[in-house]
């Protein structure tokens, strides 16, 4: 009779120290998963972009690229480019809504001799007004690629370009909207830091036009 509860105790023991060991356990494993080791990204210094496979919650892609009415833009750069009196030539063009507006603005990258010298070519932005586009901002001395950023100043997005070349030093410059037009001179910009954390997505990627790439080729006089 004696003997019997000395046994029931002696389990009851060993079942406290086996919870108490599993709750260690727990909490060991919970303080793990908190760490570095808990797959939490820690590259934050390279741009990310806002297109293409990173979508916002929901499925949506946040892209401000899109299509254009290309007859209507092809149209309007053409008229720019007579008015400016250059010679028939290359271009990249592609749409953005650089004013948050709904409407996309066109991007072109003029090439060829009459638009470019080494440290790089015009670039203009053309609006739509009415029932075509019409040019509102020009900016020379452009290299791509040319990257949209999230970033907004006088209500227009910022762009990053690339600028420069022979004697002077490349360098990755951004061009902010003044209230009326782009920066006119891409050298005369301030250069990005490196390591920079701006969010960008990438509307001209190269001078050379890729297949399947927004690239025209303006009709001739």
């Amino acid at each position: 009779m004696y003997s019997r509860p000395m046994v029931l105790r002696t389990g009851i023991a060993g079942v406290s120290l086996a919870v108490a060991l599993l709750l260690v356990a727990c909490g060991g494993g919970g303080a793990s998963r908190s760490g570095p080791s808990a797959g939490m990204a820690s590259n934050t210094g390279a741009p990310v972009q806002l297109g293409g496979a990173r979508a916002p919650a929901g499925g949506a892609s946040n892209s401000v690229i899109g299509p254009l009415n290309d007859e209507l833009a092809r149209h309007a750069v053409e008229n720019y480019r007579i008015s400016k009196n250059r010679a028939p030539g290359r271009y990249q063009m592609v749409g953005a809504d650089l004013n948050g507006d709904g409407v996309r603005e066109a991007m072109v990258l003029f090439q060829g001799k009459d638009w470019c010298t080494r440290t790089g070519c015009s670039m203009a932005i053309f609006q739509t007004f009415d029932h075509g586009f019409r040019p509102i901002s020009r900016t020379v001395r452009v290299k791509p690629p040319i990257e949209i950023a999230d970033t907004v100043t006088n209500g227009y997005r910022d762009l990053l370009v690339q600028t420069g070349g022979g004697p002077a030093p490349e360098r990755r410059v951004r061009l902010r909207f003044t209230g009326e037009h782009y920066s006119r001179n891409a050298m005369l910009e301030q250069e990005v830091p490196l390591g920079s954390v701006v969010r960008t997505e990438i509307a001209i990627q190269s001078t050379v036009p890729q297949p399947g790439a927004a690239a025209n080729r303006a009709a001739p006089r």
